[in-house]
């Protein structure tokens, strides 16, 4: 028993389907590059923070040597 029909292909459906995909494909590009800027910023802050923070405990060390040197000066 042989089946009987048509078949019916219509190419704007995939030319829709294209252009949606790169239009898809170039937004998430863009809203990647938008945020790389940020992360950028984040890890720039990041480092900045982290000397300052190495900074402050250096200092304090220092102080604390000062302190000490200062106490053995008195004894002495």
């Amino acid at each position: 028993m042989g089946t009987v029909g048509t078949v019916t292909v219509d190419l704007n459906n995939f030319q829709d389907m294209i252009n949606e995909s790169s239009f898809l494909g170039a937004e998430v590009t863009g809203g990647v590059a938008d945020q790389g800027d940020l992360i950028g910023l984040a890890i720039g802050l990041s480092i900045a923070i982290g000397l300052l923070f190495g900074v402050v405990v250096l200092l304090l060390a220092f102080i604390v040597t000062l302190v000490k040197k200062t106490k053995r000066i008195k004894s002495a």
